[in-house]
């Protein structure tokens, strides 16, 4: 059988939906992770680039679908398993204190046959079987170690999208699993210009609130909060686009400066209705109508 070269891989992998982590990236995830790891583990590996940025001393562990591809890695204390991640746990019963993963976005896969599987047990609902993002976020929490943290890359819909996926979202942010939910632009993958999102995920966290980033801003958002907005995990909602805030802020200033202008011509007309020797009432009662009639 004749082994794939690695540019029919990527083509394969791009017409699957799988994108390949430009080392930036890989970077960007790692500096989320603010432990001293023992190990690295990678559910959908690929060709490794999440973890070629740990150290040669870090052991690292991966499971990837594609048998040819892992046999590409190249890395030191690194052990692989080839085999589909969600059927075919290769690392079963094993926890890790760090766990970086970016998995295929919006796969199909088949919910029936993980019902009775331990690693989603827990949750209230399986993802739509359109979607699996939701899955392999499952099988991460389940491999994290209770003082561990997790880094996902993963297609922004996951954040919004209701029905199933919404059920899946809620359980998590009632857990108090998510600690962590990064915008992250298009065009930072070499094969797509979509947008992505990073989720960071924490056991046993001290805190109720979600840690929001966007660009250069950043907020902690209360549980109340987000369960206002539906459970709604989409950092523009927290963080709503600057010029939407200076348009805001224009508006009320300009309404502020008006008020300033009519106060200033009432008390002009006030000082000429004394010196005349007329009542100001009827010009106060049309005012009032004109105003009024905004009400309707």
């Amino acid at each position: 059988m004749k082994q794939k070269s690695i540019k029919n891989i990527r083509q394969e992998f791009k017409d699957k939906g799988i994108f390949y982590t430009p080392k930036a990236l890989a970077e960007k995830l790692k500096s989320y992770v603010d432990i001293e790891p023992q190990s690295v583990y990678d559910p959908t590996c690929g060709a490794g680039n999440l973890l070629s940025v740990w150290g040669d001393k870090i052991k690292k562990y991966g499971q990837e679908l594609d048998a040819d591809q892992l046999t590409l890695i190249q890395l030191p204390n690194f052990t692989g398993y080839a085999g589909d991640t969600l059927t075919d746990d290769g690392f079963r019963g094993v926890k890790f204190d760090c766990i970086v993963a970016n998995p295929p976005f919006s796969v199909k896969y088949n919910p029936a046959i993980l019902i009775d599987d331990e690693r989603f047990r827990d949750c209230p609902t399986l993802p739509p079987p359109s979607k699996a993002d939701w899955a392999f976020i499952l099988h991460i929490l389940h491999h994290l170690d209770n003082k561990g943290v997790a880094v996902i890359l993963e297609f922004p819909g996951i954040l919004y999208r209701g029905q199933k996926e919404g059920i899946v979202r809620k359980w998590f942010v009632e857990e108090n699993y998510i600690d962590r939910v990064v915008e992250v632009p298009g065009g930072t993958f070499e094969d797509t210009s979509i947008g992505t999102c990073i989720i960071v995920l924490k056991k046993n966290r001290n805190v109720t609130h979600i840690t929001f980033e966007r660009g250069e801003r950043t907020a902690a958002i209360s549980y109340s909060e987000i369960k206002e907005n539906d459970f709604v995990l989409s950092p523009s909602v927290y963080l709503p686009d600057k010029i939407e805030k200076e348009e805001i802020e224009l508006e009320k200033g300009a309404r502020k400066s008006f008020l300033m202008r009519l106060k200033r011509e009432l008390d002009f007309e006030k000082m000429v209705c004394k010196m005349e020797g007329l009542s100001m009432i009827p010009f106060l009662d049309a005012i009032k109508s004109l105003v009024k009639s905004y009400y309707d």
